[in-house]
């Protein structure tokens, strides 16, 4: 052991244009009268086999049997029938995607997502978060923030992209990409896809939703497709009066959700198409999900939280793009211009975590305290504009090719303002209070300039036998100016500002071999690549006694890119005629000079630095049989194994890193499905669904022996999710009968608190069973 310190005829224009006045009607589809069958919504499949996914993992649309990668795609109609809604539901049934929320006063309503067990919630994203062709993921500059995530509403598909994908999606794609991809208008049909929903959660409130989407020709030469949907998530969370079991508000986490997309495509000529679109999100959350332990019967999902202040968090983004393709005898020649504007503001109450610091009790005494003034208000800004440009070739015998150029302008703005937690006018460590109430204030600009081009090759020497490969040079110019001001830093403005170029190649080769048209193998070698940047220093009135111990007076202020090597072979097989499909991979990981965060034990907080090398191995598998007509099973489980290869020493040779302790989520995760069809009469036929999900015991975050070891924090249990659906489809419409988290399992699935030593902790768990109806239409 070493030491290392996926045409029919076209609709009379005027038939199509009406059909967009239902629209105004929510949810238009539900008041429509239908003519068509259920099966026109459907994907083509044989009558007998499983149906046939397109998916665009490697820029162009293909069987997803035929891509030599691993990957997982989820269709609308797959999804609705999944009762999946949102990024937390999507991880849950994908194995090797995680979605860990995070809890406590030092963490936010963000998330940590991550693929394959690269996980990093600091410094730049390890998974790339694609809407269409446009990247939206952030880079972590400020103490708290997160990814926007779309919700699933009017989507096409969603595809998980498993292992490194810089070549073709940039440098955030270390670990894999999650590409949320949109219906276009269609010139050949008139669509319309509506859904309403209603349900009641155990010892909560009611949720709804309501929404529309219809799009098709409006002649020959322009298309339009344009959705609605609202969504209010009923809360199941109870404020109690601080220090007590007094409830003063009932079920305040609730959430409202707005979404509205319009795009619109032009064909001035035969080979070209110019789609203008826009998509617009709003998110209001009353509070955060965090329940605090110990407080209500948790065990039957009576949940419970203390905070003075709740929590509210409003998210919004806007993103108009302009995409362009023109096809050239077998070349298509491909744009893409967006604008990703983005604001998410959030308070956090503080009440508990300054009483803590100032007395070692969460409800203990201080000097002057004033609970009215422990909010801590945030603010991320982040504007992102994207430049594409890239042609490709298809269907050629002995090569197909791929080159790209890439620009991109991230601009991030954060600004944190905590109250005192002591009465107006008095002095914090002897300084003035910030504007007579803030002991810290803090302001950061980030810019992020990419610069990246990129080339791919197929060849095919023989029938069936392809070689890839890739490379992608990436120039990553990046600055930053962090401000603060006020008691806790000693009550003076301070402005740092940073600067950082750097560049990498990230190269791919793959070999596929197709044993015949039901059978492939295939192997490659990825190197993915995470910028390096810059960070705002921890509160020194909070953190001075960690930092000390660290041998430091500040924390740094800057680190290092990291970088991967993913080996993986795998197998894709069709069986029986189509009737059973099985994909299977397996890859091991080489992390080097990795990003990841220090916690500082006393103050909670934490800064980024480049610990070291990982080893990592695991495999994923994919299965689904239908043995008859109407009748379909199906799993999918992953095994992800990510440790330390070396021990890791900090300032005064402290133990940050053991060898062989673990990075990531859980070992195994899985997916288990089932439906069948009944048929009722020619018109009607029933059916019912059950889907489970799982996850063994998390890992240990922190282990014995390391500094910063809190064993308050220990590991957290295996996770268990079963939800099930009965319904009928007919004309058309899909109503439908639903219970999430049948077995009410009261799993958690984050937990932290104010630092070592601290009693009071705060969990988050899933939504207690929600039975509900939901109703859906697609023409």
């Amino acid at each position: 052991m070493s030491e290392r310190h996926p045409r029919t005829s076209r609709l009379p224009v005027r038939r199509a244009g009406l059909a967009f006045l239902v629209l105004s009607a929510a949810p238009a589809g539900l008041v429509v009268g239908a003519t068509a069958a259920w099966a026109q919504a459907q994907p083509a499949s044989d009558a007998d086999g499983l149906t046939e996914i397109i998916v665009t993992a490697q820029r162009r649309g293909e069987s997803i049997s035929k891509v030599p990668l691993s990957v997982a795609s989820m269709s609308q109609d797959q999804m609705d029938q999944e009762g999946i809604r949102k990024i937390d539901d999507i991880a849950r049934v994908t194995p090797a995607l995680r979605f860990a929320p995070t809890s406590g006063v030092t963490a936010n309503n963000g998330s940590n997502i991550y693929i394959r067990g690269l996980a990093s919630d600091v410094g730049s994203a390890t998974t790339a978060i694609y809407i269409d062709d446009t990247p939206i993921q952030i880079r972590n500059v400020g103490y708290y923030g997160g990814n926007p995530y779309p919700k699933v509403f009017d989507l096409e598909r969603v595809e998980v992209l498993r292992g490194p994908q810089g070549t073709l999606f940039g440098a955030s794609a270390e670990g894999g990409a999650v590409r949320f991809i949109t219906p276009q208008p269609s010139f050949d049909k008139l669509e319309i896809y509506s859904r309403a929903e209603v349900a009641s959660t155990y010892n909560g409130a009611a949720s709804y939703e309501a929404g529309s989407a219809v799009g098709g020709p409006i002649s020959d030469t322009l298309a339009v497709r344009a959705s609605a949907w609202y969504q209010h998530s009923g809360g199941y969370i109870d404020q109690l009066k601080q220090g007590t079991n007094t409830v003063i508000d009932k079920d305040v986490n609730f959430s409202d959700t707005r979404e509205a997309r319009l795009a619109a495509s032009w064909r001035p000529i035969e080979d070209l198409t110019i789609t203008p679109s826009i998509y617009y999100q709003l998110e209001k959350s009353n509070a955060r999900s965090d329940y605090w332990e110990g407080y209500g019967n948790t065990g039957d999902a009576d949940y419970k939280t203390g905070v003075a202040n709740l929590e509210p968090t409003r998210d919004r983004f806007t993103m108009p793009a302009l995409a362009m393709k023109y096809r050239w005898d077998n070349i298509d020649i491909i744009s893409n211009t967006s604008y990703f504007e983005r604001q998410q503001d959030q308070t956090l109450d503080y009440g508990t975590y300054f009483s803590f610091l100032r007395s070692g009790k969460p409800f203990g005494t201080y000097s002057n305290k004033d609970l009215s003034n422990t909010a801590d208000y945030l603010t991320l800004n982040q504007r992102n504009l994207t430049q594409e440009l890239r042609a490709q070739s298809y269907d050629n015998k002995y090569v197909d090719w791929t080159v790209g150029a890439y620009y991109s302008r991230t601009r991030q703005y954060f600004t944190n303002y905590t109250g005192s937690g002591r009465f107006p006018g008095v002095l914090v460590n002897g300084y003035k209070q910030y504007d007579n109430r803030y002991s810290y204030v803090n302001l950061v600009s980030a810019n992020d300039h990419q610069y990246a081009g990129y080339g791919a090759i197929d060849i095919k020497p023989m029938e069936d036998l392809k070689v890839t490969l890739a490379v992608r040079y990436t120039l990553d110019e990046f600055d930053f100016t962090d401000t603060k001001d006020g008691p806790t830093n000693a009550g003076v403005r301070t402005v740092k500002t940073v600067g950082q170029n750097e560049g990498a190649w990230t190269p791919k080769v793959g070999v596929s071999y197709q044993l015949d048209t039901d059978h492939m193998l295939y192997a490659s070698a990825t190197e993915g690549f995470r910028p390096g940047g810059a960070q705002a220093a921890v509160a020194s009135e909070f953190c001075a006694a960690d930092l000390k111990t660290l041998g430091l007076t500040s924390s740094p202020t800057g680190y290092e890119s990291d970088n991967l090597w993913s080996y993986e072979g795998g197998s894709k097989n069709k069986l029986f005629g189509g009737m059973v499909s099985l994909d299977a991979s397996g890859y091991l990981l080489k992390w080097k000079n990795i990003q990841q965060s220090i916690r500082l034990p006393t103050c909670s907080f934490s800064y980024i630095s480049n610990l070291g090398e990982a080893t990592g191995k695991g495999a994923e598998l994919s299965a689904a049989i239908r043995p008859m007509h109407g009748l379909t099973f199906g799993t999918e489980l992953g095994y992800t194994h990510i440790t330390y290869d070396e021990n890791i020493y900090g300032g005064n040779n402290l133990l940050l890193k053991a060898a062989g302790q673990r990075i990531g989520g859980p070992l195994w995760s899985g997916h288990v499905y089932g439906e069948g069809e009944i048929p009722v009469n020619e018109n009607v036929v029933g059916y019912l669904r059950a889907d489970y999900s799982f996850a063994s015991k998390n890992i240990q975050q922190n282990i014995q022996g390391t500094y910063g070891y809190d064993a308050g924090l220990y590991a957290l249990g295996a996770t268990n999710y079963l939800s099930l659906r009965a319904g009928a489809r007919f004309s058309g419409l899909d109503l439908s009968l639903f219970v999430d988290n049948v077995t009410n399992s009261t799993d958690v699935l984050a937990r932290n608190h104010d630092g070592v030593g601290g009693t009071l902790y705060y969990d988050q768990g899933y939504r207690p069973r929600t039975i509900g109806l939901t109703a859906q239409y697609r023409y």
